[in-house]
This record gives structure tokens, sequence and C-alpha cells, in this order.
């Protein structure tokens, strides 16, 4: 069922609820004012009878004049007077009013207040009475009448009502629907649909919260995009650097390995083993230092020391990396011991921002010096990287770099701060818990 439709039954039977209870309040007091109006026709009927029964001794013809007296009530709408004998058979009777529409049977049931009839007997008649009867069915009739009227004009009011409330609801909930319509378009990826921000307040409100929410979701895509535009970068400028690495380092190596080798095989060919040494030993230089080229790669594809040797090791290694290709940067390190482990879920997200934060400073800045600091604090861990560079960073609004570092950190429970730390340096620090939630927590549980 519709939202319009639950109000405006709610509505009708609200109102059908009050009719209900005013009929019965109205009807209630009918039938006291039914009573009262009967016992009142009966006392005055009373006290005319009892006059005349006072004058009848002086009546010449007493027969003539209780004929008289019972004529006198023929057409009252209330009562009827009645002569019996002593044996309680009918002598005489008014006659009645003329019969109306009848009410209902279960209506002049509820309605009949059920007053006793008055006999009065007769001076000198031996017996013979006078009984006013009460008579119901004129005044329930008349009763009725208005409680037809009155239940018209319920009525009357209740549709008239009823179909003000569904125009107004229809109207104030128009919006309403607006705003449902544009839901789907949201959910569907429709982030630039935007609800109306009209009608009541609070639906004014959830407009503007529904427009709010599209925009950020629209952000969140562009982010989400440039993000993976920069990652696809980082990766093609990764492979270029490796396949650099691999040209003038690896390559030239191979060469004089191989070189090297088949000098060594020619010697010992000709029986000049020990001429063959030489480039024996040349050979095995060569290929020391392809080993440590290798591992360098792999140190750089993915932290190999952070599992196996921990992470003051893994980020020592990552400044021997950068300190090897720029001698010109003075590096200094202030890392946690043994007796300060880190939980492994932590170590991942301070090694990347470490790492993050030096290859910002190298590549977009011109430092001499780069401080690097890891510290356990109570139940938190605090990372910080400060160096004397201008990044680039710091002149405008932060880079994907940062971005990504803050939502690594944040996955991890943690906080991020970056910006100028004062005499041209640029700070980049994180406080993470020793516990944090999600995968990590259950990973360290699990281990």
């Amino acid at each position: 069922m519709s939202l319009r439709l639950r109000i405006l039954l709610a509505f009708v039977l609200v109102l059908a609820s009050g009719s209900c209870v005013g009929l019965a309040l109205a009807g209630l007091e009918a039938r006291q004012w039914l009573r009262d109006e009967l016992w009142t026709a009966q006392l005055n009927a009373h006290l005319q009878v009892a006059r005349d029964f006072a004058d009848l001794p002086n009546a010449q013809r007493p027969a003539r004049s209780m004929a008289g007296l019972v004529a006198t009530f023929s057409g009252n709408r209330h009562l009827q007077a009645v002569v019996t004998d002593p044996d309680g058979k009918v002598i005489a009777a008014s006659e009645p009013a003329p019969a109306g529409p009848a009410a209902p049977g279960w209506f002049a049931s509820v309605m009949r207040p059920d007053i006793p009839p008055t006999r009065l007997a007769i001076p000198g008649a031996g017996g013979a009475a006078v009984e006013l009867r009460p008579l119901y069915a004129d005044d329930t009739a008349e009763t009725w009448a208005v409680f037809l009227d009155i239940a018209l004009v319920l009525t009357l009011a209740m549709v008239g009502g009823g179909v003000a409330v569904f125009a107004l609801v229809t109207w104030a909930l128009r919006p309403l629907t607006a705003v449902g319509s544009v839901l789907p378009r949201i959910g569907a990826g429709d982030y630039a649909a935007r609800a109306p921000e009209a009608g009541p307040p609070e639906i004014v409100a959830l407009g503007r919260g529904v427009n709010e929410m599209a925009a950020r979701l629209a952000t969140m895509r562009e982010r989400t995009r440039a993000l993976e535009e920069q990652i696809l970068t980082l990766q093609d400028e990764e492979r270029a650097d490796i396949a650099r690495d691999l040209h003038d380092e690896i390559g030239p190596h191979l060469f004089a390995a191989n070189v090297d080798a088949t000098m060594a095989a020619a010697l010992i060919s000709g029986g000049k083993a020990d001429e063959a040494l030489a480039p024996v030993r040349r050979a095995g230089v060569a290929i020391g230092h392809i080993q440590r080229l290798v591992r360098d790669i792999l140190g750089r594809l993915r932290p190999t020391h952070l599992a196996e040797l921990g992470l003051s090791t893994a980020v020592l290694d990552l400044v021997a990396f950068w300190s090897a290709r720029r001698p010109d940067i003075d590096f200094e390190t202030e890392l946690p011991g043994e007796e300060d482990h880190l939980p492994e879920a932590v170590q991942e997200p301070l090694y990347r921002l470490v790492q993050e934060s030096l290859s910002n400073a190298v590549r977009h800045g011109a430092p001499t010096r780069v401080r690097i600091g890891i510290r356990r604090a109570g139940d938190m861990a605090e990372a910080e990287v400060v160096n004397d560079g201008a990044p680039e960073a710091a002149a405008g609004a932060p880079g994907y770099g940062l971005t990504g570092m803050a939502e690594r950190v944040a996955a991890a429970g943690g906080t991020l701060a970056a910006g100028p730390a004062g005499d041209g340096h640029w700070r980049v620090a994180a406080r993470l818990p020793l516990k944090p939630v999600g995968k990590a927590t259950a990973r360290d549980e699990a281990a």
C-alpha cells in the first residue's frame, strides 16, 4: 500500500472513530431527552386527569365527562389515555397521532426508555380507572430522522475531508516521488542525476542529502579513475625503470660474464687452465653483481624483507636503495628495536607510507636531508618522514600519492597528516592503532 493511501486510510479511520463516538454520545443524550419528554408529558397529563377527577362529582353527566377527558388526549404524540373497567378491559381510548415513517426496530429498542404507565382510579366508578400510556414511536422516528441527518453530514464531511487530504498528501509527496525516481538512477551509476529540493522542509532536506551523496559519489568515482590512471602510470614507470636497470646494469654484466665464460672455456680447451682462472673469477664477480641487482628489483616489487626480517630491515634496505642513487641526500633513521616489535598488520602500511614518502621526496623535491622515524607510543604506532625539500604537494591540493597513503592508513584505523613542518620542511606523519580493525586484525589473530 502506498504512503498516500496509508495516510488517507488513517485519516478516514480517525474521522470514522470520532463520528461513531459522537453518534454514541448523541444517542445517549437523545435517549435522556426522550425520557424527560415522556416523563414531563405523563406528569402534565396526570395533573390534568387529577383535576378533572376533582370536578367529576359536580358533573351532571359523569360518563360524558369521562369521554370528553379521554378525547382531549386524541392526537397526543407522547401518550395515550385509556379507560379500563375493574377487570382491565378497555372501555374507551384516545386516538393516537397519525403514524409517520417508523424508525428501525433496533433503533427503537435502543432508544426506548421503558417508562411504566400511570393508572388513576375513577372516583365512584367501582374500580374503573384511567391509564396514561407513553407512546414512543413518534419521538423515536423524529430522533431517527435527526440521526440520519447527522450521519449524512458526517459522511459528506468524511468524503470531502478524504478527498482534500488525498489531494494535499499527493501535492506534498510529489517531491518525494521525484526523489524516489532519482535514487535508482544514482544506484545505476548516473551520479549526474539530481533530486528536486522542493516541498516540505523534511523532503527538501532529503533531496539535498541525496544530491550531496550523488556529488560525493561522482567525486569518488573521478578520484578512483584518477588513482587507477596514476597506478597504471606508476606501473608503466616502474616497468620502464626495471627495463632500464635490466638493460643498463644486468645486460652488460651478463654480456661480460658470457665473454669471460667463453674465454675460460677456450683457455681450458687449449690446456691453459691456470690462465682460465682469471676470466672465471671475473665471471663470478659479474654474476654476484647481477644477483644483487635482482634482489634490489625484487625488493622494489615486493618487500620480502618486511615479512622475513621485519620492518626496520626493510626500511633500511629502502634507504640503501635511494642512497645508492642519490648519494647527495643525507638519510637519518630512527627505527624500533626488537623490544618494540610492531604487529605484522601495522608493519605493511607503515612500510608503504615510508616508501611513498621517500619516493615523493626524491622525485618531486630537492632535499638534502631526509629523516625517517618509526616508534611505538603506548597502544599506537607512529611514523614520520621529514625532508627539507619543497615537494609539489606542498604548493597546492594533496596529490594522489598522499590520497593513496591516507586511504591505506584509514583502512588500518589510523590517521594521516601531511604538510609544511616549518623552516621549509615537509612532513608526513601517521598514527595507527596496534590492533587495527578489519582484515588486519583477523590476520593477526590467525597468526
